[in-house]
C-alpha cells in the first residue's frame, strides 16, 4: 500500500510538473517569432509583469477587511468614501503628468524609488492602529493611499509602455500580459489579505505584504538600464490626434466597467457580513474570483484580439458582466436564494466578463489607429494608450466609490446589483454600435488603400508608356524595301 501511495504521489508530481511546463511553453509560444524571443525580450517581459503585479497587489490587500474595520470604529461614511477613492484620484492625476514625472530621473531609478516608496507606505498603513480616533485614522490612511496611488501609477505606466514598444505587433498579447499581472494581483491581494488578517490582525498584515514587496528591488537593481530604455534617437513622431471618438470609445466602456467593479469591491465585505456572518477570507475569495478569469483566459483572449476585431470581445464581456451582477443577488421575485456557491459562480462569470472588457481596451484603441487610421506604433502612441487607459480606470474607481456609498444608503442589496447589471447592459448596446462603426471605418481604410495602389499602378503604367521611344517620320528603317517600291 505504501508503494502504491508513493507511486501515485510521484505520478501526480510528474503530472503537475508537466502541466506547469506546458503552461509556460504556451505563454512563450504566444510571443514567438524568432527575434522576439531573445533573452533580453524574455527578461523585460518577466520584469514588467512582476512590476505590474507588485503595483496591483501591495495597495489592494485591505479590501476584505479595511472598510468593515473602519465601520466598526464608527468612522463617518463620507470619510470612508474619501479613503476608498483617494488612491484613484492620485492615479488619475499622476497618469496625466506621468510623462513629465518620468523625466526627473532614468527609468530604472524611477522604478526602484517607486517600488521602495509603495512598499514602505504599505508598512506605514498598518501603523494606523496606534492612532486614536477613527476619523483621524482614516485621514492618515487617505494620505498613505495618495502616496500609493502616485507610485503604483508610475510603475504601471512605465511597464506597459516598455512592453508595447518592445512588442509592437502583438498588442493583444501585451494587453494579456498586463491583464494577467493585474488579474493575478487583484486575485491574490484580497484573498491573501483576508487570510492573513484573520490569522494575525491589522498591523501584521500590512507589514508582511509590504515587506514582501521590497524583494522586487533586487531584480530591478541587477537589470541593465539599456533593457528598459527604448532609444529612438532624435526621431520626430507624427502628430497623433487623441480626440477621435472611435479611438477613445473603448475607454467609455472601460470607465463604466470599472465603476461597477468598484461598487462590488465596496459592498462585498459588508454584504457577506450581513448574509453569512463576518468572514474576511470568504470576502477575499469572492473579490479574487472577480479577477481570476483575467489570469486564466488572458492569453487566449489576447490572441483573439490580435486575430479578430477586438470590439467583439467588449460586447461579449458586457453581456457576461450584466448576467453575473444580476446573479450575485437575484431579485426576490425570481425565488432564488443567495448561497455561497451561487455567489461564487456569479463572481467567476462576472470576472470573465470584466476581463474581456478590460483586455479589449488597448487592442481596440490601437486597432483604430493602426488599421482604421493607418498610423504606426511608436513611443508616443504607446504612452498615450497606456496613459488614457489608466485615466479611464482611475476615474471609474473615483466615481464608483461615491456611487457605491449612495446606492448602499438608499437601495436594498438586490436593487444595488440590479443597477450594476443595467449599467453593463447599456455598455452592451454601446459596444454593438462601436463594432459596426469600426467595421465601416476599416472598410473605408481598405478601400482607400486599394484605390491608392490602383492609382500608383496606373501612374507606373503611364510612365512606362511615356518612356517608350516613338520614332519620328523619316527615321523608320524598313527591312523589306521592295514592298514599298
Amino acid at each position: 500500500m505504501e508503494n502504491e501511495s508513493s507511486d501515485s504521489e510521484s505520478l501526480s508530481t510528474e503530472a503537475s510538473t508537466s502541466l506547469t511546463v506546458n503552461f509556460i511553453s504556451a505563454i512563450s509560444k504566444s510571443f514567438s517569432r524568432t527575434k522576439w524571443m531573445s533573452r533580453n525580450s524574455i527578461e523585460v517581459l518577466v520584469l514588467c509583469s512582476l512590476l505590474i503585479f507588485i503595483a496591483t497587489t501591495v495597495p489592494n490587500i485591505q479590501w476584505p477587511f479595511a472598510i468593515l474595520y473602519f465601520q466598526k470604529l464608527k468612522a463617518s461614511t463620507i470619510s470612508i468614501s474619501i479613503y476608498v477613492s483617494c488612491m484613484s484620484v492620485f492615479l488619475l492625476v499622476t497618469s496625466i503628468f506621468s510623462q513629465k514625472i518620468k523625466l526627473l530621473m532614468p527609468m530604472k531609478h524611477m522604478l526602484i524609488v517607486c517600488v521602495f516608496v509603495l512598499c514602505g507606505a504599505s508598512c506605514l498603513h498598518g501603523m494606523l492602529v496606534y492612532i486614536d480616533g477613527p476619523n483621524l485614522m482614516v485621514a492618515f490612511g487617505i494620505l498613505i493611499r495618495a502616496v500609493q496611488g502616485i507610485t503604483a501609477t508610475m510603475i504601471q505606466v512605465l511597464a506597459v509602455a516598455v512592453l508595447i514598444v518592445r512588442f509592437p505587433n502583438k498588442t493583444g498579447r501585451v494587453s494579456a500580459v498586463n491583464e494577467s499581472a493585474l488579474g493575478l494581483g487583484f486575485s491574490l491581494a484580497p484573498f491573501i489579505g483576508g487570510l492573513v488578517y484573520d490569522k494575525v490582525g491589522y498591523l501584521q498584515t500590512f507589514v508582511i505584504i509590504g515587506g514582501c514587496g521590497f524583494l522586487m528591488i533586487g531584480p530591478l537593481c541587477i537589470t541593465s538600464s539599456e533593457k528598459l530604455e527604448h532609444s529612438e534617437g532624435d526621431k520626430e513622431y507624427s502628430k497623433i490626434k487623441w480626440w477621435d471618438f472611435l479611438f477613445i470609445s473603448p475607454l467609455i466602456t472601460c470607465l463604466l466597467s470599472t465603476i461597477c467593479e468598484t461598487c462590488v469591491d465596496y459592498v462585498m465585505a459588508i454584504y457577506v457580513n450581513d448574509k453569512f456572518g463576518e468572514d474576511a477570507t470568504f470576502s477575499g475569495l469572492m473579490l479574487s474570483c472577480l479577477s481570476l478569469s483575467s489570469l486564466l483566459f488572458a492569453f487566449v483572449l489576447g490572441y483573439f484580439c490580435d486575430t479578430f476585431n477586438p470590439f467583439i470581445l467588449g460586447i461579449t464581456g458586457s453581456l457576461l458582466s450584466s448576467l453575473g451582477f444580476l446573479g450575485m443577488v437575484p431579485p426576490p421575485y425570481i425565488g432564488v436564494q443567495t448561497s455561497k456557491v451561487g455567489l461564487t459562480i456569479a463572481s467567476v462569470v462576472t470576472g470573465l466578463g470584466q476581463a474581456m472588457i478590460w483586455l479589449h481596451v488597448m487592442p481596440s484603441m490601437l486597432f483604430v489607429k493602426i488599421k482604421c487610421r493607418e498610423k504606426m506604433i511608436d513611443q508616443k502612441l504607446s504612452n498615450m494608450v497606456s496613459l488614457l487607459y489608466i485615466v479611464a480606470t482611475s476615474t471609474g474607481e473615483i466615481i464608483g466609490s461615491f456611487l457605491a456609498g449612495a446606492l448602499l444608503e438608499y437601495c436594498m442589496y438586490w436593487q444595488y446589483f440590479a443597477v450594476l447589471s443595467t449599467l453593463m447592459m447599456s455598455t452592451l448596446i454601446f459596444g454593438v454600435y462601436l463594432y459596426y462603426r469600426s467595421k465601416q471605418s476599416l472598410t473605408r481604410s481598405l478601400d482607400s488603400l486599394d484605390s491608392t495602389s490602383n492609382d500608383t499602378a496606373d501612374i507606373g503604367a503611364q510612365l512606362e508608356i511615356n518612356s517608350v521611344e516613338i520614332p519620328l517620320p523619316g527615321t523608320i528603317e524598313h527591312k523589306d524595301k521592295d514592298t514599298y517600291s
